[in-house]
């Protein structure tokens, strides 16, 4: 196996590991160098890990096999990156599956929140990453320098394709993801998270664009796109087949269609679903505390007021990265305090402090 393994030093409690090489190799390794990691999640997810398995191999299998089948047809390289990496975490790659496909075929919970905006010649995305207060700790981030590829750094849950959180890469693009649930998955699409990974594997802001909007996923995820070279940001909708973009202007977004008609009855979640009601809420406190916001400052501060960010068992916030493209500054804070840096070096996999 030919693969370079890093590690920096950890970036506001979160550790960060560094691997470059052949994809296959790297893959393999991140598997391997977090199996323990991986393992952890597996025991200690409160029964999800084992429910989602058990979901994709009894009354869930049908649908389970549709969406994996059709993933694997149009995006094989995603595929198998995927299977790499429970190979190399010596675990069943079925299981795998089933953890990345979780909110294709069903909800999986909801949380995070976006914010993105452009100021001069810069482009601001920030991301707060949500999800049960149990994961607190779990989350790390890892760079993929892979050959041929842009190298990416992503906020990463072990035991998922590096993709669903906050990535940035190398080639000037930085991407927010925020679930969104349909009603009615769309078995001829693709696994959300594999999606994202083509996206962000794209050496261009059009290519990415390009990707987000041809390949419809099962389930749905709203896509928010911050590309340096073009300055210009965008919010991609793709939920259940169908897609949508909003260019520019502020972007906001919690877990809730906004761009796609949501109300349509293949998409539309119950009137009364408490997550609706609580991503309703969250949107217009972050609508309110940045309605005046214009620099990365404002962007920052609306992500870390109260109402946006989440501090409940159910819903916590366990990290928020922000991107000022004209700055060449990202910021991340997880456990610890924020932490500032050099964002081209950041993506690249280098530690430089700001």
């Amino acid at each position: 196996m030919s693969v370079v393994i890093e590690r920096r030093d950890a970036v506001s409690g979160m550790g960060w590991t560094v691997l470059r090489g052949a994809r296959a190799d790297v893959m393999r390794a991140l598997g391997a160098e977090h199996a323990a990691l991986i393992e952890a999640q597996r025991a200690d997810s409160d029964g999800g890990w084992s429910a989602n398995v058990r979901r994709s191999r009894g009354v869930a299998a049908e649908r389970f096999a549709a969406v994996a089948d059709s993933t694997r047809a149009a995006l094989p390289v995603e595929s198998q990156e995927l299977d790499w990496i429970a190979e190399g975490a010596d675990i069943a790659p079925d299981e795998l599956w089933a953890q990345n496909l979780r909110g294709d075929l069903g909800r999986d919970g909801t949380g995070c929140s976006d914010l993105s905006l452009l100021h001069g010649a810069s482009v601001v995305l920030g991301h707060n990453e949500d999800g049960d207060a149990g994961l607190r700790g779990l989350l790390r981030l890892v760079t993929l320098d892979i050959e041929g590829d842009p190298s990416i750094t992503v906020v990463w849950y072990p035991g998922m394709l590096p993709s669903n959180s906050f990535v940035t890469t190398s080639a000037g693009l930085s991407f927010g993801m925020d679930h969104v649930p349909v009603r009615v998955a769309d078995l001829r699409g693709c696994g959300r998270h594999l999606v994202a990974r083509h996206a962000q594997r794209q050496h261009s802001g059009a290519q990415a664009r390009d990707a987000l909007t041809r390949f419809g996923c099962a389930g749905g995820f709203a896509f928010d796109v911050a590309d340096a070279e073009a300055g210009r940001v965008d919010l991609i909708e793709n939920a259940a087949g169908v897609r949508a973009m909003q260019e520019g202007g502020v972007i906001r977004h919690t877990n809730h269609l906004r761009v796609v008609d949501g109300a349509r009855g293949d998409l539309a979640v119950a009137a009364d679903d408490e997550w609706l009601a609580e991503s309703r809420a969250r949107l217009a406190v972050l609508s309110d505390v940045s309605r005046n916001a214009a620099d990365a400052d404002a962007v920052w501060g609306a992500l870390r007021a109260d109402g946006v960010r989440n501090l409940r068992d159910d819903l916590f916030t366990l990290a928020t990265a922000m991107v000022d493209t004209g700055a060449d500054l990202v910021t991340v804070q997880a456990e610890g305090e924020p932490w500032r840096g050099s964002l081209g070096a950041f993506a690249r996999g280098e530690r430089v402090d700001a």
